[in-house]
């Protein structure tokens, strides 16, 4: 039976001297300037109230200032904060920092020696800036912080921040996925299996570039034996009952394990390139791989990243545009290259109807990718007919081959 749904338009109590103070924002229609929030997105923060010192872990966005002093006030008037924690110094933790910093003069503020310095060049205030150390506690009076450097997830000032007598940890971006607070702020007021593939499409786009630094972030937590009780992170809901239904997910889709899954992006003007990647869909799934097929000229970039987690290997189709790459599929070779998706068996097919082979350029993202290049990159000119059909299903054949590691092909 679920829990009263809470009211996210306040300030919420997670356990005694513990509270929830972000915001939601149905405001963005982009996360980054890149990800589509059709659920909104929510800028957690957190107060941890000692016997003698009050924290608060991480701010928000900008444009939300009004919002989160409302909620901060509810618990503690701002001015009486004693340290305000900064995990991640990314702007939407920190867009309304000269607003806050303003209004708690006295507070003293944590972050790591690269935070301090991200402090110093967004907001001229490093000096005021304490960098703490992989370990370093702060006793607030019956309470202490840990401090434990997570460097790169996603970005080189990360730490956490642990509440040792109650195993609450606050993790930063870790663990956490797209969507406002609208089902309320816990975990087990919400439909998870609805809300995990927003979970993974967030892993998948905002740390896709450093999966290898989440697999050993868990790793540190578990050797080192420390529980957790209850997990808040800065984006999505808060697992109060069970922290492994989203650590566990994590875990999985972060060790990036090639399955038997073929995520395949075609762009096509007028319809013959699609028609192409018909007959490699079809000839892929007789051959019992799962195929997730993307028009380049609508997929919302996050949820195809999301799906490249644990894929086995990629098809990229296009046609010749202004005797260039389509523009559209061009796009996907530049994110795949930069979020890193290297090694992967990778199968191509072209229109050149202009009789302009767009085939080499394509290569020069997938090589500098280290992807492994499937034969034959097949050439077609408008509607598929039966030779080009016939190197399409070789084409399939040989990836399927790759896959399954039945080989060379040719």
């Amino acid at each position: 039976m679920k829990n009263h749904k809470s009211d996210t338009a306040k300030a919420v109590k997670i356990i005694d001297g513990v509270w929830w103070v972000g915001v939601n924002d149905h405001i963005n229609p982009l996360f980054e300037g890149m990800w589509a929030l059709p659920n909104g997105m929510s800028y957690n923060a957190y107060i941890v109230r000692g016997k003698e010192k009050t924290a608060l872990i991480e701010l928000s966005r900008n444009g939300f200032a009004e919002d989160f002093i409302a909620k901060v006030e509810e618990v503690i008037p701002l001015a009486d904060i004693d340290y305000i924690i900064h995990n991640h110094l990314e702007p939407d933790h920190s867009g309304i920092i000269p607003i806050i910093y303003e209004k708690c003069p006295q507070a003293q503020v944590l972050a790591t020696a690269k935070g301090k310095n991200f402090l110093e060049q967004f907001y001229g205030e490093g000096d005021r800036v304490t960098a703490v150390k992989d370990g370093d506690a702060l006793d607030l009076g019956g309470r202490t912080l840990r401090f434990l450097n997570y460097p790169w997830l996603h970005w080189p000032d990360t730490m956490f921040t642990y509440l040792v007598e109650e195993k609450v940890l606050f993790p930063c971006d870790a663990f956490g996925g797209f969507g406002a607070l609208d089902q309320g702020l816990f975990a087990d007021e919400w439909d998870l299996e609805a809300y995990w593939p927003e979970a993974k499409r967030y892993l998948g786009t905002i740390v896709a570039s450093y999966l290898g630094h989440v697999v050993k972030a868990i790793d540190k937590w578990i050797k080192g034996g420390m529980g957790i009780n209850i997990l808040c992170p800065s984006h999505g809901p808060v697992y109060r009952n069970n922290p492994m239904s989203i650590i566990s997910r994590y875990q999985e889709w972060a060790k990036n394990e090639r399955g038997d899954k073929v995520v395949m992006i075609v762009g096509s003007m007028w319809g013959s390139t699609h028609e192409m990647g018909a007959v490699v869909k079809h000839r892929l799934e007789n051959n019992g791989l799962e195929v997730k097929y993307f028009d380049a000229a609508t997929a919302e970039p996050g949820q195809v990243l999301g799906e490249m987690l644990n894929v086995g290997a990629v098809v990229f189709g296009a046609p010749t545009y202004d005797a260039n790459i389509y523009p559209r599929l061009e796009y996907f070779l530049m994110l795949f290259r930069s979020k890193k998706k290297n090694g992967l068996p990778v199968a191509t097919f072209t229109q050149n109807s202009w009789k302009v082979n767009i085939t080499p350029k394509i290569n020069v993202y997938l090589e500098a990718m280290k992807s492994r290049i499937i034969p034959p990159q097949v050439v077609g000119h408008g509607s598929p007919d039966a030779e080009v059909k016939k190197e399409l299903e070789l084409l399939a054949d040989n990836l399927t081959a790759a896959m399954k590691g039945a080989g060379s092909v040719s």
